[in-house]
């Protein structure tokens, strides 16, 4: 096999990875819309899919202490390094919760505070990971032929902003409160329309650093 058609397939793959876990994400966050097990099983195909993700980039991890640092190479640094933070916590309180999947485990300790930790890890991660994939979907933005459709993503993240107040974002951040309030009483589809409100919203402000520190 050439070394073209290798890096053709690994572009392939990176882009599956990639929009296999931004379609994953906002599911992941609606836990109890989907049920416990259900989320325990996205929550281990997210784990395989982030380090697939790190595998086929492990050239980062070895030129991170290579060159200087502008502003742009130091954000998305420590937003990359604070992503993978979020997504250790995430997988180990994840494990010390599992109700079903790792229950064999038998864990028993530590349980309120796994929850926080869950809790922070899953709201930052999420807000991280919207912010990486913005900073990298210019690739996806150069192939749109008519630009008209950038303005989509802008009136999407007015909405998000309204949607990330309404959410109580802040709270779950900053663990004001313990516990996710997902309103049963309306549609699911409300729950993750807002949340891919929201996830625009960084991924926008995340593409408009890049452009903005390019000038």
């Amino acid at each position: 096999m050439s070394g073209l058609k290798v890096m053709d397939i690994k572009k392939k793959l990176r882009m599956t990875v990639d929009l296999a876990m931004v379609i994953l994400l906002p599911i992941l966050m609606g836990y109890s819309l989907v049920g416990e097990t259900a989320h325990e099983i996205i929550g281990i195909v997210m784990a395989a899919l982030m380090a697939t993700h790190i595998t086929l980039n492990r050239k980062w991890f070895t030129a991170i202490f290579r060159g200087n640092y502008n502003l742009k190479r130091t954000v998305t640094t420590a937003v990359n390094l604070l992503l993978i933070l979020c997504v250790i916590m995430s997988m180990v309180s994840g494990i010390m919760l599992s109700k079903h999947i790792f229950k064999f485990l038998n864990i028993t300790v530590g349980a309120s505070l796994m929850r926080s930790v869950h809790m922070l890890a899953a709201y930052w991660g999420f807000v991280l990971m919207s912010l990486h994939a913005g900073v990298h979907i210019g690739i996806f933005v150069k192939n749109i032929r008519h630009k008209w459709i950038a303005l989509l993503p802008v009136a999407i993240s007015v909405y998000g902003i309204y949607a990330f107040i309404k959410r109580g974002f802040v709270e779950y951040m900053y663990l004001k409160v313990q516990f996710t309030f997902f309103g049963f009483d309306k549609p699911f589809i409300f729950f993750y329309m807002d949340y891919l409100a929201v996830m625009v919203l960084f991924m926008t402000l995340g593409y408009i650093f890049v452009q903005i520190d390019k000038r």
